[in-house]
């Protein structure tokens, strides 16, 4: 009984080595290429998944907000889209889950009785503004990409005297993880 598996083994390998020099480079690179996908697709899965959208009101009635007495972070907040749950509708902040760069984007409407004058921070600090002169209850938007770090906030503030408008999602908020870093 033993001979004849070791006839089977023999046998098997025999065949093995007897095959094209061709066809085994095929299946070596073919395997290398299996690895390859499957590593690919791991590292994919495992990437860090952020994007938002939301829209200053969650009324599809036209209705103008402010004017403010003093700057006013705006609360976006009919949410639209919140992977990762960065964003929080209840302050109107976006607080970056994972180091990386980022793409913002506001639109915003002036209402017939005001102008719109609001800007993007990062951290406090000003990185874009939208401006729109009241009247023909036209829009305004800016985008821009920036590099955060985990933590870092980032908000649209709208400035004494101003007011914004909305309907139906005019006027919004955008973020979204481009790659982390």
């Amino acid at each position: 009984m033993m001979s004849s598996w070791f006839l089977l083994v023999a046998l098997a390998y025999g065949l093995v080595g007897a095959q094209d020099p061709s066809l085994q480079e095929l299946n070596t690179k073919m395997q290398q290429l299996t690895t390859k996908v499957e590593e690919l697709q791991r590292e994919v899965s495992a990437r860090p998944q952020v994007a938002f959208s939301a829209a200053l009101l969650e009324t599809q009635q036209w209705t103008i907000v402010g004017p403010f007495d003093a700057d006013k972070t705006l609360e976006f907040k009919k949410v639209v889209t919140n992977i990762g749950n960065g964003y929080d509708p209840e302050t109107g902040i976006f607080t970056a889950p994972v180091k990386g760069l980022y793409y913002f984007r506001v639109t915003g409407i002036a209402g017939s009785n005001g102008e719109l004058n609001a800007g993007l921070k990062k951290n406090g600090q000003n990185m874009f503004a939208i401006y729109q002169k009241a009247g023909t209850q036209a829009g305004a938007t800016n985008g821009m990409a920036l590099e955060l770090e985990q933590g870092d906030r980032v908000y649209v503030q709208i400035w004494p005297n101003m007011s914004i408008a909305d309907q139906s999602r005019l006027s919004t908020f955008t973020g979204f993880l481009v790659f982390p870093m």
